[in-house]
């Protein structure tokens, strides 16, 4: 399994976008393949509510790959790039991971 992580930081207000955008893009990107696709709020830990995770799994970096040939060929991507330059400096994609599980059977 593959897990990909994007790291948002920003103002409440533009996490709270980030909430809402994410809740919209749900469908579509189980459409696209990604599996399980949810917006994680730290408790604890560095951030607060100035922090959101937005995690997808993957059965493979193959399917991920398909899943973002998708993404990056979609008028929906064109938006989030001009929405998320919008809102900065209140918001931003501060990092993203590609994981996968070392100790899977």
């Amino acid at each position: 399994m593959i897990s990909v992580v994007t790291r948002w930081e920003g103002s409440p207000q533009a996490i709270h976008a980030v909430e809402a955008g994410s809740r919209a893009a749900r469908s579509q990107h189980m459409e696209w393949g990604a599996a399980n696709p949810r917006l994680m709020r730290p408790v604890t830990g560095t951030g607060g509510l100035e922090v959101a995770l937005y995690v997808c799994d993957f059965d493979s970096m193959e399917a991920y790959g398909r899943f973002w040939d998708q993404v990056s060929a979609s008028d929906w991507f064109v938006q989030l790039q001009k929405d998320v330059a919008a809102a900065h400096p209140q918001l931003r994609m501060a990092d993203q991971l590609i994981m996968y599980d070392a100790i899977a059977d």
